[in-house]
């Protein structure tokens, strides 16, 4: 039986209006991440980070949206739409379903990225009919924006404890921090995807759609210039996938080195995790906080498992189960609950506390028109 959660911490975030439709994010929360008395979320139907403010009573509000556009160069925006001066919203009409977001404390840096997944096209039987329902199931779409992988600075906003998202800043050290990402292809796609897809065990999966065990990255955790990208599929023969990667900065763009065998630009590490796949990664000191989770579209039970030693690893691992440590169970629903994000919550007057997001929240846990609660557990 999964244990209940020790507390719950309100959010409140308002239905964007003003940005390209109207999103209701509280319903389909995918990050979550706390720095300072800011806290991070995302939905993966639109292309902004929400920004919210620790209030006196402990909740969280100020909402602020943060526009992916106003830091990095997404690809939807055609010459007319710069021409017209409307890029910023061009661009915003492509989603780029945020699937991992994690702020590293040793750089000062959030690190964002997309699923760079493809989607098939969901039936939907009480607005069509059969036939437009079967059409629909025969669209796979390649949204150019998913492919984003960047980063942030994230400095102190000089009120309190409160962080803001920058374009360009100066970090703990006073070193200029910018943000940057992979250059992202109008096609869809980046240098990782491209590498990736000569790879042997990952290579046919890009051609499979999200939620068919196919390609797509839910979870991110940074340190210094590594960063770990889990994947929700594929599961090969019920092993998850993590690719990790070693990122510079060149003329305004990230670039991957060499870090895997035979000058491969990255390293991939395999986990038994009893079946599931990856929903959401953060890095604990050394180690890596994994949410494990279904990889079809169903529900199913989800897991906290602890890889220790995570960071300390310079080559490609297969990790058995017997080398990671089931933490805790998660309790999900049917048809509604979906454990989607973690973070780490500190607290004063003892260890951090584990804060976790749900996608399509139960009624329960909605308040008013815009408020939802999120769970904390204790960590054992």
């Amino acid at each position: 039986m999964p244990p209940a959660p020790v507390a719950t911490i309100r959010v409140t975030l308002p239905t964007h209006r003003g940005l390209p439709g109207e999103k209701d994010v509280r319903q389909d929360l995918s990050v979550v991440e706390p720095v300072g008395d800011s806290l991070f979320v995302a939905s993966d139907e639109t292309a902004t980070i929400e920004r919210l403010t620790r209030q006196k009573d402990g909740t969280y509000g100020d909402h602020v949206p943060e526009r992916l556009s106003a830091f990095f160069d997404l690809p939807l925006a055609t010459e007319e739409d710069v021409a017209a001066g409307e890029a910023d919203e061009a661009a915003e009409r492509g989603e780029v379903d945020i699937e991992g977001f994690g702020y590293d404390d040793s750089t000062g840096y959030v690190w964002v990225t997309g699923s760079m997944s493809l989607a098939r096209r969901r039936p939907k039987p009480d607005e069509h009919d059969d036939a437009a329902c079967l059409e629909r199931l025969t669209t796979v779409r390649r949204d150019p924006n998913r492919y984003l992988l960047g980063r942030i600075p994230c400095v102190p906003s000089g009120k309190g404890g409160e962080y803001d998202l920058v374009k360009e800043g100066k970090g703990k050290d006073g070193k200029t921090l910018t943000a940057a990402c992979l250059k992202m292809s109008g096609k869809g796609g980046n240098p990782l995807t491209k590498a990736l897809a000569e790879d042997e065990h990952i290579g046919r999966f890009l051609e499979v759609p999200a939620k068919e065990n196919g390609f797509d990255i839910e979870g991110l955790a940074a340190y210094g210039d590594r960063v770990w990208l889990g994947l929700r599929g594929p599961v090969l023969r019920g092993w998850a996938t993590i690719i990790e990667v070693k990122l510079t900065e060149k003329k305004g763009r990230l670039k991957l080195d060499e870090c895997g065998p035979d000058g491969a630009p990255y390293r991939k590490h395999f986990l038994d995790l009893d079946g599931l796949g990856i929903r959401d990664m953060k890095r604990q000191g050394d180690d890596l906080l994994i949410l494990a989770g279904p990889t079809m579209d169903l529900d199913g039970p989800v897991f906290i498992y602890r890889w220790p030693g995570a960071v300390k690893s310079t080559e490609q691992m297969l990790v058995s189960r017997k080398e990671l440590v089931r933490v805790t169970d998660i309790p999900h629903g049917i048809g509604f609950d979906h454990a989607e994000g973690i973070a780490l919550l500190p607290r004063p007057d003892g260890p951090p506390r584990l804060l976790v997001a749900y996608d399509n929240p139960g009624e329960g846990r909605l308040r008013g028109g815009d408020g939802v609660d999120l769970d904390l557990f204790d960590l054992p």
